[in-house]
């Protein structure tokens, strides 16, 4: 199994560095949307603006990084189909997806808080809640991608089913991060960090049991 999960991974890493326009398109969308903002803002905006830009700008990253991922498999299908259960497929892309994001996550906090600041304190808390809820974003559009390749309007289903799946994530992560950067602290975020790591794992748990039927229409 670790075999079939390692060379899954390494797959798909392969697809994605000899394709390698698609990152060098989410890269340049990150560094131009922040480099506006901060000729827009003159470099100074409220705690309230720089967070909620943040995860605007996060939210397009996880849209464009892992909308793709069940999209390049349509000659592979029936190789998987015989050679390896379904449920070893969608842990392979949550690992690769989730690391993929996290990558891209990292990227734009650089870029963004060396043009409009980091106006947190907290950052150890920050670090965490952004990174739960990257990879529930990460988690949610993976799960939604293998249910819409199934389909002939493929970017519209991702945006109907995505919608309702990312709205909890995005209230608990925005909310986090939101206290945080006002200056709160790990106590203030305690209840809904946990939340949030509920619904990625209710989100997990619900993608690994369903993937098997969808992947089988």
């Amino acid at each position: 199994m670790i075999e079939q999960l390692r060379w899954l991974v390494y797959k798909d890493w392969q697809i994605d560095w000899r394709t390698r326009y698609p990152l060098a398109g989410i890269v340049l969308y990150i560094a131009s949307l922040i480099i506006t903002s901060f000729l827009s803002f003159s470099g100074f905006i409220s705690p309230e603006v720089w967070n909620a830009l943040f995860w605007v700008i996060l939210l397009f990253v996880s849209i464009n990084a892992v909308a793709k991922s069940f999209s390049q498999e349509d000659d592979r299908t029936l190789y998987y189909f015989y050679a390896i259960k379904p449920e070893r497929i969608i842990v392979a892309k949550f690992i690769y997806y989730c690391i993929y994001q996290l990558i891209l996550v990292a990227i734009a906090m650089l870029f963004y808080a060396l043009f409009l600041g980091f106006p947190v304190r907290t950052i150890g808390a920050f670090l965490v809640n952004l990174a739960v809820g990257s990879i529930g974003l990460s988690a949610a559009f993976t799960m939604v991608s293998s249910i819409s390749s199934k389909t002939n309007n493929n970017a519209v289903m991702m945006a109907i089913l995505g919608f309702p799946v990312i709205i909890p994530i995005l209230i608990l992560a925005i909310s986090n991060s939101q206290i945080l950067v006002l200056g709160g602290a790990w106590s203030d975020i305690t209840g809904n960090l946990i939340t949030l790591l509920s619904v990625n794992v209710i989100i997990i748990a619900l993608a690994y049991i369903l993937f098997p039927y969808t992947w089988k229409s």
